[in-house]
């Protein structure tokens, strides 16, 4: 099933080149968890990072759907 990864500022660079926007397309096997989808990133998966399934937050275990968006970003913001 296919899914979007998306990663927003600094993240974007954990991405492969070539990704659009920060944003891309992973064909991944059902059952594929929030957690599965982003540990195959270089970002950190603790309080470090919001991570948010169609802009929602859920549990890292949730599982995917075809067409879901993962979105992760760093929790810490400089002003």
């Amino acid at each position: 099933m296919l899914i979007r990864v998306k990663m927003i500022a600094n993240y974007r660079d954990a991405l492969p080149p070539g990704h659009k926007h920060g944003v891309i397309e992973l064909d991944v096997p059902d059952g594929t968890t929030v957690y599965d989808a982003v540990s195959q990133f270089d970002i950190p998966l603790n309080d470090e990072s919001v991570i948010v399934l169609n802009g929602l937050t859920v549990e890292m275990n949730t599982p995917l759907k075809e067409g879901d968006t993962v979105t992760a970003f760093s929790a810490i913001a400089g002003g």
